[in-house]
């Protein structure tokens, strides 16, 4: 019974997850993500990504093969790296065409990670690893960095952004942490 609300609820939340993360990049509300750093790499990004993954993750994986999984994580490897460079955000502040282009590539992201979770677990667990040791250098170096490197953000909403970054590291590697602990543990319970 619980599964059967999951499934009818989950692809309302997903729209719902997704209205919430485009919303701000709409003209009257476009002032959010020009006014904090926090709000566009903090609160947007990872909300498209995540209405992506909502919108997949009802479907069945494609195919478990190394090579699908391998391009999938490249894929969100390469577009999250792209999107935490301070052009690209102040590229997406700018132009409506890099916004559209952002709301894209991260909704895409999203919905590849279950295919690329799908895939071989060492290759997961290496693509997560990179991807946190990433999000918590990019977040050091945003936090103390004595120079403003966006030029639509203040310093201040800059060093808020990487303490931001490096916690969410922390806290996607506990989490992490814990699902490999859970695995771990009812793979040899089974047995």
């Amino acid at each position: 019974m619980n599964q059967l609300k999951l499934k009818t609820i989950q692809p309302y939340a997903s729209i719902l997850i997704l209205f919430a993360a485009i919303v701000p990049s709409t003209p009257p509300l476009k002032f959010l993500l020009a006014s904090s750093m926090v709000i566009h790499m903090l609160v947007q990004i990872p909300a498209l990504v995540l209405a992506g993954y909502y919108f997949n993750a009802q479907n069945k994986p494609l195919n478990s093969a190394l090579s699908l999984s391998l391009s999938c994580w490249l894929w969100i490897l390469l577009a999250s790296t792209f999107w935490m460079l301070p052009i690209s955000l102040d590229k997406a502040l700018t132009s409506s065409n890099w916004d559209v282009f952002k709301i894209i590539t991260l909704l895409l992201s999203g919905m590849l990670i279950k295919p690329a979770l799908a895939g071989p677990k060492i290759l997961s667990l290496f693509f997560v690893g990179s991807s946190l040791m990433m999000l918590f250098s990019v977040g050091h170096f945003y936090q103390n960095s004595e120079s403003r490197l966006c030029n639509s953000y203040l310093l201040v909403s800059q060093q808020s952004t990487g303490l931001g970054l490096m916690l969410l590291a922390t806290a996607l590697l506990l989490f992490a942490l814990f699902k490999l602990r859970h695995d771990i543990f009812e793979t040899s319970l089974k047995k």
